[in-house]
């Protein structure tokens, strides 16, 4: 789950649950519309489940993807930025 979206460029909620056994940390990059990278973050996971928020007051008001990676699988998922 990833809410609010779209988002007033402040903070965004992410979940994931059933990660696979042995998953330890998770990777969180955001793509600006031109195919850049304009965030990463590393996170933790802890017994199959990650819970956290991150800040995104640094992008400004347009369309990313966020691109989640934990172990062999990878999630994809479009984020709108309405300040």
């Amino acid at each position: 789950a990833m809410y609010p979206n779209p988002n007033r460029g402040d903070q965004l909620f992410l979940q994931l649950s059933e990660l696979e056994a042995g998953v330890e940390k998770v990777t969180v990059d955001i793509y600006d519309g031109f195919g850049k990278r304009v965030a990463t973050r590393t996170l933790g996971v802890q017994d199959g489940y990650m819970n956290t928020t991150l800040e995104l007051s640094e992008l400004a008001n347009g369309m990313y993807l966020v691109s989640i990676s934990a172990g062999s699988r990878t999630f994809h998922e479009r984020l709108v930025i309405q300040k």
